[in-house]
């Protein structure tokens, strides 16, 4: 197991897990829920922001990944079965305190779709207390529109905005998710006009790298139109003795079957 111990150490993984009703032949859930559970499981991470999640990824996660906690957040999706932002942490290394979660639309606090957007969206945060840190901070996990550009800039401003409220603004922050978009790209730089810094570049990164591969994997090429890194994890108002010391991208596979469409994200953080 690759593990990232120590009580000063953080490690967030994002993951997108393509749900499990879709229908994907040799990659639907039931073929590849084994290795997706072994890959969470290889990486140990003590906070996880999933995308696209459904009931039936759920029902396998709560049987395999006992060693967490899960919160599912609004439903989101224009019809069941809906998908969940869900988070999931380890409870000897987090403790929630609060949380919260809303649609990324004109009308936040109900189900509802605004923006030309092509599927209703949703965001989902949580107050964690870093046990033994004496730090408590937010994540915040999310999964903007893959169609509509109004939508994720309109979504992040919504985001951001929420993040700055009272009651929020003062801690520390981590924002996860499937953007369906590009570093450089409108909601990017919003969310950088924010204070957000990019943990692929704190840990040191600069290169092109595709986060999403379509059940490709190595094979598809890292300047591939379409294949790009739209998985980001965002960090705002950290300390300075708070270092980001690896970013990575989780490359478990056994062609043709993988985890999932896109790569699980971890990021490893020291305190």
């Amino acid at each position: 197991m690759r593990s990232f111990t120590g009580m000063g150490n953080l490690r967030i993984m994002s993951f997108n897990i393509r749900g499990a009703y879709f229908d994907d032949g040799v990659n639907a859930w039931q073929k590849r829920a084994g290795l997706n559970v072994r890959t969470i499981l290889s990486y140990l991470p003590d906070l996880i922001g999933f995308q696209e999640l459904h009931d039936r990824n759920l029902e396998t996660y709560l049987e395999d990944l006992k060693g967490y906690v899960f919160e599912l957040g609004p439903a989101y999706n224009n019809r069941p079965p809906h998908q969940y932002a869900a988070i999931a942490w380890n409870p000897a290394r987090l403790r929630k305190l609060e949380s919260g979660g809303f649609w990324l639309s004109e009308t936040p606090e109900t189900y509802s779709a605004s923006w030309n957007t092509d599927c209703i969206r949703a965001a989902h945060w949580i107050r964690f207390e870093w046990i033994n840190q004496g730090v408590a901070f937010i994540h915040l996990n999310t999964h903007l529109d893959h169609i509509s550009e109004e939508a994720r800039v309109e979504g992040t401003k919504l985001i951001v905005n929420r993040l700055d409220e009272p009651g929020l603004a003062q801690a520390p922050q981590v924002v996860t998710g499937d953007f369906n978009c590009l570093p450089g790209s409108a909601a990017y730089q919003l969310f950088a006009a924010a204070g957000f810094l990019d943990a692929y570049h704190l840990a040191g990164h600069s290169a092109p790298m595709m986060t999403y591969h379509g059940f490709l994997g190595n094979s598809v090429s890292e300047s591939l139109a379409g294949f790009d890194r739209i998985d980001w994890v965002l960090l705002r108002g950290w300390s300075n003795s708070f270092k980001v010391r690896a970013w990575m991208r989780a490359e478990d596979a056994d062609p043709p079957v993988y985890p999932s469409d896109h790569y699980p994200i971890i990021v490893d953080c020291e305190l």
